[in-house]
Order: C-alpha cells, then structure tokens, then sequence
C-alpha cells in the first residue's frame, strides 16, 4: 500500500495516513456518491465526534454504561458508513493574480474544521498530515489549478465571491487508527475524501469538482438580497428581522441595508461630479466583514485613475455597513454621473 510517509502519534500507537485504494469502478458523478452519503451537519459531526472521543467516565456507574452504550453504537454506525459534510471557510482559496499568464492560482484543502475544531478536534483530509498557522490547521491540498481572467481587475471582481462559495465533500472515516490522529500537541479526526466540489449558491455554478458535478443547489440567501451587477434591488420587508424583545443581528444585510450605507458614498460621487464636470458610469465592488468594514474595495469603469474616480474612491473607503451575522459578503454598486 502506497504510503505518504507522514505519522500520527495517536494513542501512544504510531498510525501512517494511507492514500484511499483504488475504488473498482469510479463513480461518474459527485451526485452518484453523494446519493448514499449521510449528510453531516456541524452538530451531528460534534455528535460523531463524542462518539468516538468521548470516556464516559462521568456520573454514577449506570449513568457510565448508558453512555458507553449510546457511544459505542454510533461509534459502529460510522465505521465504513460516507458522509456528505462542508468544509470551512478555509477550505477553499484564491491566490494572486500573475500578469504572465493571465490567471490566479485556486487551492482546495482537505479542511472540515480547521478555523474552529469541534470538541477541541480538528477535522482534516487524510491525505498528509496538516501543519498549523497559530490555532488553524492547514490540511492537505486535495485540488489545485489556475483560474484564468482578462484582467486584474477582472481577478479581483471574481474574488468577491469567494465568501459565498460552498465547499462539499463526500467523506469515510480513515481506516489507519480509528481516524484519530495527535500532532504537536493537537488531536484531530481524519477522513478519507472521495469526492469534492466547489460551487457557487447564487446561481449553481460549479467552480471545480471531482468526479464531474452538476449544478449545486442555490440558496439565494447566501448571495443575500444584496446589490448585485445591474440595478440596485428595490427594498423589500425584511424576513430576518427578530421579535422586538429579542434583539439579534440579522444573517445578512439586504439591498435596503446597503442601499442606505451607500447614500454618503452617492452623495459624495455627485458632489465630484459637480467639481469636475465628467460624466461617465462606473462600479464599486466591495467586501465587507461582519462586523461592518471593508475588508477590499475596488472602483471600476470610466472614473478610474481620474480626479473624478480619487474624489469618488475617498468617500467609498471611508462608508461602514451595519453589522451582520455573515462574517463576510461582496457586492457591486452600480454608478452613474451625468
């Protein structure tokens, strides 16, 4: 068996990570995988988790068999079973645009639970042993190539995407030690990844994918009511709005959120235009943290690189949005002067 040379100290047992064999016959699609796999949300993958981790040496002696009942039954169930699970916000990654060849790099890691472990166990690909960056694992890479775009700014366009992006995998839990692994003081659960894709919820679209995938499910409220190419959207009621005496940030901002952050922005762009007198139409694209400040901005169209586009860019980087429960978003906001 083909080895990757990387080991584990797991239970004072030294355990290698194998690559998964061959399967007989390879699947055709993701979908043909994904049909059979147990869908894994983040509290069943806590739940998964404990059984397979936790000692059940708490409470009086019948509290301890039940424990070790309920744990030992699951800990059977996801032998061998595959499960179909996301991965985190760190799975997937765009790096920077090269001029030589018109493309930016993209990286799919093996991460389920690199940023934030469950149970204090970090979920990874069992492809090689993951390093770490202070408390975030960097697992395995399991998929990498180039993205090709016009420009730079087209790069950077598509980037603002990358929040929305949906990362899944279909999973088994490695064979080698139970799956347990412990390294640098750090313990985490490795599976076997036989099959990923990468798309987006807005629309479907798949941005990469092994085997072949069709178009992912869309959820329009992960792309959010936010302003998007084209028209901004016309306010609408608010379906995220909590109980007046429950308080609460909302998932995500609207087109009426944005809208109102932008009107400083809007009346700054007609004040430039007063000052300077060229007309023109242009974009500003943004992504926005959670916590309502810009993480990138980017102006596009006619203003660019003019006195008109600088005194329309100080306004731009100086707008706060309200706050969300979205850690971060993109959006363009369409501009007209005349």
């Amino acid at each position: 068996m083909r080895t990757w040379g990387i080991a584990f100290l797991s239970s004072g047992l030294l355990v290698t990570l194998a690559a998964s064999p061959a399967r007989a016959e390879d699947p055709k699609s993701f979908e043909e995988l994904a049909r059979s796999a147990e869908a894994l949300e983040r509290a069943d993958l806590a739940g998964l988790v404990w059984s397979l981790t936790t000692p059940c040496d708490g409470g009086d002696e019948l509290a301890q068999r039940q424990c070790k009942a309920a744990r030992d039954a699951r800990a059977a169930s996801v032998r061998g079973a595959t499960f179909i699970v996301d991965g985190d916000g760190t799975a997937f990654s765009m790096g920077a645009w090269k001029a030589e060849s018109k493309s930016a790099p993209i990286t799919l890691r093996g991460c389920v639970a690199c940023a934030e472990p469950i149970g204090n166990m970090y979920v990874v690909s069992s492809k090689a042993a993951p390093s770490f960056k202070g408390a975030t694992a960097e697992a395995a890479v399991v998929h990498e190539t180039a993205r090709t775009f016009k420009d730079e700014a087209a790069a950077r366009r598509w980037a603002t995407r990358l929040p929305q992006l949906r990362t899944q995998f279909v999973v088994k839990l490695a064979a080698a030690g139970g799956g347990m692994w412990e390294r640098d003081g750090k313990k985490g659960l490795a599976f076997d990844i036989l099959a990923f894709r990468v798309f987006d919820p807005c629309d479907g679209d798949i941005v990469c994918a092994s085997p072949p995938s069709g178009k992912g499910p869309t959820d329009k409220k992960t792309c959010g009511e936010s302003v998007v190419e084209g028209e901004p959207k016309t306010d609408a009621p608010r379906t995220d709005a909590p109980p007046s005496n429950e308080p609460a940030l909302p998932a995500q901002l609207d087109a009426r959120d944005i809208k109102n952050a932008m009107k400083p922005v809007i009346e700054a762009a007609k004040l430039c235009f007063d000052t300077y007198g060229v007309a023109g139409s242009g974009k500003m694209v943004y992504a926005v943290a959670g916590d309502g400040s810009i993480l990138t901005y980017e102006q596009t169209g006619d203003f660019v690189d003019t006195p008109t586009g600088k005194c329309i860019d100080k306004a731009a980087r100086a707008v706060t949005f309200p706050r969300s429960k979205k850690k971060r978003f993109g959006f363009t906001y369409p501009l007209t002067l005349q």
